[in-house]
Parts: structure tokens; C-alpha cells; sequence
């Protein structure tokens, strides 16, 4: 379980003085716990990715946000939080490999987007990132 090797990183990170991944896995635990606190049971492997996911992705809207108003020093901590939070993830689907599995699936111009999301979504569920899915599932609809 991906919370056991985030408890063991953070209590190694807390003996290497490391803040900054510190907070981080700590941010992480504590969204896990609630997770399973509102569930009112263990997390399955997938819905601790999600929970990782969540983190990922509020963390990049930070970067963004933090990029328009012209603030680098928040821009560069936060792009150092999003390489500790994909350490943690599966390794992504290229684009590449999601237009293959597109074309493998049946999904092809013409195709309705609402059949095609819901086609394509749970085989990158987790491996592939939804924004980009999305776009490509687009562009080979059109």
C-alpha cells in the first residue's frame, strides 16, 4: 500500500532534516487519513492514487497561479513538491501510447465524446493524465 511507503519516507525524511519532502508526505498522509476516515475504511490502491492525484493537481494550479503574478521563489518550491508527489505515481501514458489504445478501443472521427470518455477513461484511469486524455480524445474525434 502506497501509505506504508509514504509513512516510512516520511519518517526518513524527518531524520534528514528534509522540510520540504516532510510537509509534503505529511500533506499527503493527512489527505489519506480523511480519505479513509470519510470512507470509514481502508483505501484501495486506486483511490490512494486519486488521493495523490488530487494533491498533484492542486499543486500545479499553485504554479500557476503563483506564475501570473510573477512570484519565481513560489514557482520553484512548488515545481520541487510536484517532482516528490510523481515519485510517488505510476509512471505516465505517453500521448503515443493513449492514441494507440484509442484506436485499439473502436474510438475513431465521429465517434460522440461522451462515448469515447467513457470508453478510454477506466483503461488510463491513474496512468495517464485526464487534461491530456481529454485533449487527445478530441483531436481524434474531430
Amino acid at each position: 500500500m502506497m501509505k506504508d511507503t509514504i509513512q516510512k519516507d516520511l519518517v526518513q525524511a524527518m531524520r534528514d532534516k528534509d522540510k520540504l519532502k516532510k510537509g509534503v508526505l505529511t500533506l499527503v498522509k493527512a489527505g489519506l487519513t480523511n480519505a479513509e476516515k470519510e470512507k470509514r475504511a481502508e483505501l484501495t490502491d486506486a483511490e490512494e492514487l486519486a488521493v495523490l492525484q488530487k494533491e498533484l493537481k492542486q499543486t500545479r494550479q499553485s504554479v500557476s497561479e503563483a506564475e501570473k503574478v510573477g512570484r519565481e521563489d513560489i514557482v520553484e518550491l512548488e515545481k520541487q513538491k510536484i517532482a516528490i508527489l510523481e515519485s510517488y505515481l505510476p509512471q505516465m501514458m505517453t500521448e503515443t501510447e493513449i492514441r494507440q489504445l484509442l484506436a485499439d478501443n473502436g474510438v475513431v472521427s465521429g465517434t460522440n465524446m461522451g462515448v469515447a470518455m467513457k470508453t478510454i477513461k477506466p483503461l488510463v484511469d491513474g496512468k495517464a493524465d485526464n487534461a491530456l486524455v481529454a485533449k487527445i480524445v478530441k483531436e481524434t474525434i474531430a
